[in-house]
C-alpha cells in the first residue's frame, strides 16, 4: 500500500453516480468541535497502518453502502477492545439505506448518506460473509434472522452531521475519530487521477458519489474510494480544498456502539426510548419475525425499521415461523391487527408484551403493523373545530347551558375539516391489504401453503378498533383458500355493521369462523369516554356520527351503525339474534357479570389492547384454556395512556 506508482485513467469507465444529497431535516444533530489541539496534518500512511480493505463497487450504483462499509471497517479495526477485522456487508448498508431515504419504495438506485447512517443506527451491520454483495443464484436477497443477529454485534453509536463547508469542524472530527463519511458531486477529474493521487479540479459535475475521508494535509482531504485498488493511488486520492468546497454535499461522523442483550423482549420497547441504538437492535431481532409491515395502498411497506419486501415475508414463513412451531404438538397462528389510534411504536410494544404468553402456549403471533396513528389526526381536527367556533377572549359564562351541545357542533365541523376524508383514506388502506399483491393477501397465500404441510393448523384472528376493518376481507380470503378460522375476536370494532354483515357474518353462519366474540363498552361507558378531552363521547360515536357515510343530524337521523357500539347491536334484530345464539359471544365492558374471572375491565375505547382481563380472556379462548392458567401478562404504559395523563396534568395546571 506504500507504493505510489499508478497510471492515469486513459478512458472514462462507465460508473453510476447516483448518491443523493440529504434533504433538509432540522432534527439532524450537528457535530461541535471540541477545544483540543488539531494536528496540522494527518498522514495517509497513519490510516494505511490499519489495512482497511479497498472495496470495488464495479458499475453498481451502491456507493452509499460501499462508502459507509469503508468507514465501518476502519472503526472496527481501530477499536481498542475486541477489534474486528471481518469486512462488513456493503449490501446490507445499501439496502437498509434505501429503507430510510425520503423516497418511497425500493424501485430506484442510489440513496442518501443520512439514509445509510439511519440504516446502520437502526439495524447494525452484518459481516460481508453473511450477506455478500454478489449473491449466488437462489440465495436469500433480504434480511434473515442470521443476518439480523450478526448485525447486532456491530451497532452504530452516536453520529453527527458535520458542516461540510466548515473545514475547521471537519479537521477536528477527522482528528477525533479518524474517518468521515462523505458525499460529493464528482466530475471528470476523478477519472484523471495522476500518479501523485491528486484529483484535478473541474467545474462541471457528473453526479453524486459517496466515499470515506481518511486524512488531510495543507492542500486537501485524502479519500478512500470504492472503485478498486487500480483507481488513483492504490484506491486513494486527494481532493483539493477549493474543489471540495465547490462540490461537497454531506458529511457525517460516527462512533461504534456497544452490543447489548436484553433479558426479555417486552423490555425492549421501554429501553428503546432510553437507548435506541442498542435496545432497538435487540427489539428488532426479537420482533421482526412477528411483524408484517403494511404501507400505502395496503402493500408491504419496504421502508422504515420494520419494513419488508416479498422475499423477506417468504423467509419469515419458510424459516422463522416454521422453525418456531416445529416442536409444537398443535400448531396455531394468530393474525393480529391493531387499532387506528395506535402508533407503530405502541403496536410494537403490545406485540412484545403478548409474545411470551402466546409462544409459551404454542401460538405464533403475526401482527399487521400499519402506520395509522389516527390519534394525532383526530386531535388536530377536533382542536381546529373548536378554534373555528371559539369567541374572542374568554368563553362567555352566560352560554354555559349550551356546552352540552358541543358534540353536536363538533361532529359536522370535524367531518368537513378532513375528518371523513382522513377516515376514508385509512379504511381504504386497511381494506386494500387484501387486494391482489396486498400485504394480507400475501400472508394468506403463505398460510395456505403452510396448512398443506401442517395438517390441523389453527388460524386465529384478533382485531382492535379499525383493525376489524383490515381483517374483514381477510376472512373471505381464508375461506377462498379453504382455511377455517378457529377463533375470531374483535375488540371495540370500528367496522360498520354493513361491513360486518358482508364479510364476517356469512363465515360465522357457515362455520368458517368456528368461535366468534366481540368486546364492546356498554353504552353508558361509551358515552362517558372522550376524544382528546374535546368530544364528550368515544371515538366510535364520533366515527358513527361524523366520519362514516351517513352522518348524524340531531333529531333528524342517526349516524352510520358501527359494530362496536352496543346501541347499534341492540337496534339490529339480526345482530341481537346472533349474539343471543351460541354462534357468537358478546362481552360488555367493564364486565360486571359477577364471574370469578372478569372477561374485561376496559373503560375507554383504547383500553382493550392493554387491559389484562380482556387480553387474558381472549388468549384463553384461543388456547381453549382457563385464563387463570395463562402466564402473567405485564403491560407498560402505552404512548396513548401517557399522552392522556400528560393532557390531564396540563388541564389541571392551567
Amino acid at each position: 500500500m506504500a507504493s505510489k506508482k499508478t497510471t492515469t485513467t486513459s478512458t472514462k469507465p462507465k460508473r453510476v453516480l447516483n448518491a443523493r444529497r440529504d434533504t433538509l431535516d432540522f432534527r439532524d444533530r450537528m457535530y461541535i468541535p471540541p477545544l483540543v489541539e488539531v494536528p496540522t496534518r494527518i498522514p495517509l500512511e497513519d490510516y494505511w497502518a490499519y489495512e482497511v480493505p479497498i472495496l470495488d463497487q464495479g458499475q453498481e450504483g451502491a456507493c452509499t453502502g460501499f462508502g459507509l462499509a469503508t468507514v465501518a471497517n476502519y472503526l472496527l479495526r481501530r477499536r481498542k477492545v475486541v477489534p474486528d477485522t471481518a469486512p462488513v456487508s456493503p449490501r446490507m448498508l445499501y439496502d437498509m439505506a434505501r429503507r430510510y431515504d425520503e423516497w418511497p419504495g425500493e424501485g430506484y438506485s442510489g440513496s442518501s448518506a443520512r439514509g445509510a447512517m439511519k440504516g446502520w443506527h437502526k439495524h447494525g451491520v452484518c459481516a460481508e460473509a453473511s450477506w455478500p454483495y454478489a449473491l449466488k443464484r437462489g440465495a436469500n436477497k433480504g434480511l434473515t434472522q442470521a443476518r439480523v443477529e450478526d448485525a447486532q454485534q456491530r451497532p452504530l453509536g452516536a453520529y453527527f452531521r458535520v458542516n461540510h463547508k466548515d473545514l475547521v469542524a471537519m479537521h477536528a472530527a477527522l482528528a477525533e475519530v479518524g474517518v468521515l463519511y462523505a458525499t460529493s458531486m464528482v466530475h471528470g477529474g476523478w477519472d484523471e487521477v495522476g500518479a501523485n493521487g491528486f484529483i484535478k479540479p473541474r467545474e462541471t459535475p457528473d453526479g453524486g458519489h459517496a466515499f470515506a475521508i481518511v486524512a488531510y494535509d495543507t492542500e486537501g482531504f485524502w479519500i478512500q474510494n470504492s472503485w478498486g485498488p487500480d483507481w488513483g493511488r492504490k484506491g486513494f486520492a486527494r481532493i483539493a480544498y477549493d474543489d471540495w468546497l465547490r462540490h461537497a454535499t454531506d458529511v457525517w461522523v460516527a462512533r461504534l456502539g456497544a452490543p447489548i442483550r436484553l433479558a426479555t423482549a417486552e423490555a425492549a420497547p421501554a429501553a428503546r426510548l432510553a437507548a435506541p441504538s442498542g435496545a432497538t437492535k435487540v427489539d428488532f431481532a426479537t420482533l421482526r419475525p412477528h411483524v408484517v409491515s403494511v404501507g400505502n395502498e395496503g402493500r408491504l411497506r419496504p421502508g422504515g425499521e420494520y419494513g419488508m419486501n416479498e422475499d423477506e415475508l417468504a423467509t419469515l414463513f419458510a424459516e422463522d415461523l416454521r422453525r418456531t412451531i416445529a416442536p409444537w404438538p398443535k400448531k396455531r397462528v394468530l393474525l393480529y391487527a391493531h387499532g387506528g389510534l395506535v402508533s407503530e411504536q405502541s403496536a410494537l410494544q403490545r406485540l412484545a408484551e403478548y409474545r411470551p404468553a402466546l409462544l409459551s402456549g404454542g401460538v405464533y403471533p403475526l401482527a399487521f403493523i400499519w402506520k395509522s396513528d389516527y390519534w394525532s389526526t383526530i386531535t388536530n381536527i377536533l382542536q381546529d373545530a373548536v378554534r373555528r367556533r371559539r369567541p374572542e377572549g374568554a368563553f362567555d359564562a352566560a352560554k354555559d347551558f349550551l356546552l352540552d351541545r358541543l358534540d353536536d357542533l363538533l361532529e359536522p365541523v370535524a367531518r368537513g375539516l378532513t375528518g371523513k376524508a382522513a377516515w376514508d383514506e385509512m379504511k381504504e388502506n386497511a381494506l386494500a391489504a387484501s387486494n391482489r399483491g396486498g400485504a394480507a393477501a400475501l400472508v394468506v397465500r403463505h398460510l395456505a401453503a403452510l396448512a398443506k404441510e401442517e395438517k390441523g393448523l389453527e388460524i386465529h384472528l384478533v382485531g382492535h378498533s379499525a383493525g376489524s376493518i383490515l381483517l374483514a376481507p381477510v376472512v373471505g380470503l381464508l375461506a377462498a383458500a379453504g382455511l377455517k378460522i378457529s377463533t375470531c375476536t374483535l375488540w371495540a370494532p370500528a367496522c360498520t355493521v354493513e361491513l360486518f354483515k358482508r364479510d364476517y357474518l356469512p363465515a360465522i353462519k357457515s362455520g368458517r369462523i368456528q368461535d366468534f366474540a366481540t368486546y364492546v363498552l356498554d353504552d353508558q361507558t361509551e358515552r362517558d369516554d372522550n376524544c382528546a378531552k374535546l368530544y364528550n363521547k368515544s371515538l366510535l360515536y364520533l366515527v358513527s356520527n361524523a366520519f362514516e357515510a351517513r352522518q348524524r343530524i340531531p333529531m333528524v337521523q342517526a349516524g352510520t351503525p358501527v359494530l362496536g357500539l352496543q346501541r347499534c347491536i341492540e337496534a339490529d334484530a339480526e345482530l341481537s339474534k346472533l349474539f343471543a345464539s351460541a354462534k357468537a359471544g358478546l362481552v360488555l365492558a367493564p364486565d360486571q357479570s359477577g364471574g370469578r374471572e372478569p372477561l374485561s375491565g376496559a373503560r375507554h375505547h383504547g383500553d382493550f389492547d392493554d387491559d389484562p382481563a380482556t387480553v387474558r380472556s381472549t388468549f384463553a379462548r384461543i388456547l381453549d384454556a382457563k385464563a387463570a392458567r395463562l402466564p402473567a401478562l405485564q403491560f407498560g404504559r402505552s404512548a396513548a395512556s401517557l399522552r392522556e395523563l400528560r393532557q390531564q396534568l396540563e388541564l389541571k395546571s392551567r
